[in-house]
Protein backbone atom coordinates (compact mmCIF):
# COMPACT_ATOMS: atom_id res chain seq x y z
CA UNK A 1 0.00 0.00 0.00
CA UNK A 2 1.01 3.17 -0.88
CA UNK A 3 -0.68 6.78 0.52
CA UNK A 4 -2.35 8.64 -2.09
CA UNK A 5 -1.32 11.89 -1.04
CA UNK A 6 2.61 10.59 -1.68
CA UNK A 7 1.56 8.81 -4.90
CA UNK A 8 0.22 12.21 -6.41
CA UNK A 9 3.19 14.74 -5.55
CA UNK A 10 5.45 11.44 -6.66
CA UNK A 11 3.99 10.96 -9.79
CA UNK A 12 3.80 14.88 -10.86
CA UNK A 13 7.64 15.04 -10.62
CA UNK A 14 7.74 12.45 -12.89
CA UNK A 15 5.07 13.27 -14.88
CA UNK A 16 7.28 16.81 -15.28
CA UNK A 17 10.63 15.00 -15.31
CA UNK A 18 9.56 12.94 -18.47
CA UNK A 19 7.84 15.71 -20.16
CA UNK A 20 11.12 18.03 -19.49
CA UNK A 21 13.30 14.96 -21.47
CA UNK A 22 11.06 13.99 -24.40
CA UNK A 23 8.97 17.21 -24.86
CA UNK A 24 9.73 20.98 -26.32
CA UNK A 25 8.95 23.58 -24.01
CA UNK A 26 5.87 24.19 -26.42
CA UNK A 27 4.11 21.42 -26.04
CA UNK A 28 4.57 21.01 -22.52
CA UNK A 29 2.86 24.25 -21.81
CA UNK A 30 0.10 23.45 -24.38
CA UNK A 31 -0.54 20.06 -22.57
CA UNK A 32 -1.10 22.18 -19.27
CA UNK A 33 -3.69 24.76 -21.39
CA UNK A 34 -5.79 21.74 -22.52
CA UNK A 35 -6.23 20.85 -18.70
CA UNK A 36 -7.55 24.72 -17.98
CA UNK A 37 -11.53 23.72 -16.95
CA UNK A 38 -9.92 21.10 -14.65
CA UNK A 39 -7.30 22.51 -13.32
CA UNK A 40 -9.91 25.28 -12.36
CA UNK A 41 -12.03 23.03 -10.64
CA UNK A 42 -9.26 21.60 -8.67
CA UNK A 43 -8.18 25.06 -7.56
CA UNK A 44 -12.08 25.49 -6.85
CA UNK A 45 -12.14 22.78 -4.54
CA UNK A 46 -9.01 23.97 -2.17
CA UNK A 47 -10.92 26.29 -0.39
CA UNK A 48 -13.93 24.20 0.28
CA UNK A 49 -10.92 21.21 1.47
CA UNK A 50 -9.55 23.48 3.85
CA UNK A 51 -13.14 24.81 4.78
CA UNK A 52 -14.05 21.32 6.27
CA UNK A 53 -10.53 20.70 7.57
CA UNK A 54 -10.72 23.50 9.86
CA UNK A 55 -14.03 22.77 10.91
CA UNK A 56 -13.72 19.03 11.69
CA UNK A 57 -10.05 19.61 13.62
CA UNK A 58 -10.01 18.22 16.85
CA UNK A 59 -12.41 15.72 15.65
CA UNK A 60 -11.78 12.50 15.13
CA UNK A 61 -12.65 11.34 11.52
CA UNK A 62 -14.96 8.86 10.91
CA UNK A 63 -14.27 7.20 7.44
CA UNK A 64 -17.35 7.37 5.25
CA UNK A 65 -15.52 6.44 2.05
CA UNK A 66 -13.34 3.37 2.93
CA UNK A 67 -9.34 3.59 1.61
CA UNK A 68 -9.43 7.08 0.40
CA UNK A 69 -5.57 7.82 1.90
CA UNK A 70 -4.01 4.17 0.57
CA UNK A 71 -3.84 2.70 -2.97
CA UNK A 72 -2.75 -0.95 -3.35
CA UNK A 73 0.53 -0.60 -5.53
CA UNK A 74 0.24 -3.70 -7.53
CA UNK A 75 -3.60 -3.00 -8.92
CA UNK A 76 -2.47 0.26 -9.08
CA UNK A 77 0.34 -0.60 -11.04
CA UNK A 78 -1.62 -2.61 -13.52
CA UNK A 79 -3.87 -0.19 -14.40
CA UNK A 80 -1.16 2.03 -15.19
CA UNK A 81 0.05 -0.47 -17.40
CA UNK A 82 -3.00 -1.08 -18.91
CA UNK A 83 -4.14 2.45 -19.80
CA UNK A 84 -0.62 2.80 -21.12
CA UNK A 85 -1.37 -0.22 -23.77
CA UNK A 86 -4.49 1.07 -24.62
CA UNK A 87 -2.95 4.78 -25.28
CA UNK A 88 0.33 3.88 -26.81
CA UNK A 89 -1.64 2.36 -29.51
CA UNK A 90 -4.72 4.63 -29.53
CA UNK A 91 -2.73 7.77 -29.37
CA UNK A 92 -0.07 6.81 -32.09
CA UNK A 93 2.75 5.97 -29.80
CA UNK A 94 5.12 7.14 -26.78
CA UNK A 95 4.53 11.07 -27.23
CA UNK A 96 0.85 10.87 -27.61
CA UNK A 97 0.99 8.08 -24.41
CA UNK A 98 2.60 10.15 -22.69
CA UNK A 99 0.83 13.27 -23.45
CA UNK A 100 -2.09 12.21 -21.33
CA UNK A 101 -0.48 11.85 -18.34
CA UNK A 102 -0.60 14.89 -16.72
CA UNK A 103 -4.84 14.53 -17.70
CA UNK A 104 -5.14 11.30 -15.40
CA UNK A 105 -3.18 13.50 -12.57
CA UNK A 106 -5.50 16.10 -12.66
CA UNK A 107 -8.54 13.63 -12.72
CA UNK A 108 -6.84 11.79 -10.32
CA UNK A 109 -6.16 15.13 -7.86
CA UNK A 110 -9.56 15.98 -8.49
CA UNK A 111 -10.79 12.59 -7.43
CA UNK A 112 -8.98 12.66 -4.77
CA UNK A 113 -10.14 15.68 -3.59
CA UNK A 114 -13.68 15.37 -4.00
CA UNK A 115 -13.74 11.51 -2.10
CA UNK A 116 -11.90 13.64 0.72
CA UNK A 117 -14.40 16.83 0.61
CA UNK A 118 -17.28 13.99 0.52
CA UNK A 119 -15.89 12.23 3.99
CA UNK A 120 -15.01 15.53 5.90
CA UNK A 121 -19.09 17.34 4.79
CA UNK A 122 -20.23 13.55 6.05
CA UNK A 123 -18.56 14.22 9.01
CA UNK A 124 -19.01 17.88 9.76
CA UNK A 125 -22.91 16.86 9.45
CA UNK A 126 -22.14 14.41 11.99
CA UNK A 127 -20.50 16.74 14.65
CA UNK A 128 -22.45 19.57 13.63
CA UNK A 129 -24.68 20.13 16.76
CA UNK A 130 -21.02 19.67 18.55
CA UNK A 131 -19.04 22.27 16.37
CA UNK A 132 -21.56 24.93 16.64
Amino acid sequence: MIKTKHSLITSIFVILFTYYIFLPLPKIINIILDEYIIILINILCIPILVYFTKKIKGFPIIEYIQNIDTLPIKSTFMFFILFQCVDFYYENGFIGMISLWFMYWVFALLLWQVTHIINFYKNYKFYKEIIK
